[in-house]
């Protein structure tokens, strides 16, 4: 498609060239999703059969890459390991295993008041004809340069890509990240942040505390603060009305509530995300090999 393909439909140059990248874009997206999907694992924790947690994940040769954060779920009998086919949602290769049997798998890793970074062996016959996904051999990119992070977010079975941009660079006791003014949800931790020009891993993707967040804890700890005076009065006895105690009730009702809240937290989108450079995770593969 040429400019003057436009211009033939009553376009003015501008909108002409407008378009043009808009279809340009849309098709360097497509291409990507094409190239990454079979790439991205979604990780999920069991505690018996009931789904506790999420996180995701990208295959690096043989090993998986993922947030350290993202595998501690101490509560979690089992973890399904999963790749989807280029629908987004039809398996492709997955496995069940022990919580023990994966976190054996720990290769190397730093937690996530550091790096926040996990390599596990996956040298499991199931996934032997999953692509890897190739890193960036160095941290060359410019804040403003187009981004795409794929994963699972919400604790949905179907992966998903997100455009953005890079929007700054910072280093805190540290370590460096890459603020990126693109959506990031739950379940969005692991996942590699892609280079849509060269296809390569520029980052991992993770979620940090943004301002709401803050908020949304300071309003946890006032009802669970409410939680410890109403279980402190209930010590000095007990009043019926109408055959209800109302400490009884209030108590239902601020653990009712704490529990909204933490999902609503959980769900919060501002519209700002963050990844890790890949500096240590390329030092830790190399340190494998």
């Amino acid at each position: 498609m040429w400019v003057w393909d436009f211009v033939g439909e009553g376009l003015t140059g501008e909108s002409c060239l407008l378009r043009l990248m808009m279809e340009e874009e849309a098709t360097m997206y497509r291409d990507l999703w094409k190239k990454v999907y079979k790439s991205v694992c979604s990780i999920v924790f069991y505690s018996d059969d009931e789904r506790i947690a999420s996180g995701s994940g990208f295959k690096v040769g043989d090993k998986l890459v993922t947030n350290n954060h993202v595998i501690q779920a101490p509560q979690a009998t089992d973890v399904l390991l999963r790749f989807v086919k280029e629908d987004g949602y039809t398996d492709l290769a997955s496995k069940k295993m022990s919580l023990a049997d994966f976190q054996a798998r720990l290769l190397d890793g730093m937690s996530e008041d550091s790096w926040d970074y996990a390599i596990l062996d996956f040298n499991i016959p199931e996934f032997s004809d999953v692509p890897s996904l190739c890193l960036s051999s160095e941290d060359k990119f410019a804040i403003g340069q187009s981004v795409a992070l794929f994963g699972f977010q919400f604790d949905q079975s179907n992966l998903s890509i997100h455009a953005g941009v890079l929007s700054s660079r910072f280093a805190k006791r540290g370590v460096k990240y890459l603020q990126l003014h693109v959506s990031v949800n739950q379940g969005n931790s692991g996942g590699p942040l892609i280079d849509p020009k060269t296809t390569e891993v520029i980052g991992i993707v993770t979620r940090k505390m943004t301002g709401l967040t803050r908020q949304f804890d300071k309003l946890l700890e006032s009802f669970r603060e409410n939680i410890r005076v109403l279980e402190r009065a209930s010590k000095g006895g007990r009043v019926q009305m109408f055959g209800i105690d109302p400490i009884d009730f209030f108590k239902v009702s601020q653990t009712q509530m704490a529990k909204i809240s933490v999902e609503i937290r959980r769900s919060a989108n501002v519209g700002v995300g963050y990844a890790y450079e890949l500096e240590k995770i390329r030092e830790g593969l190399g340190k494998l090999k």
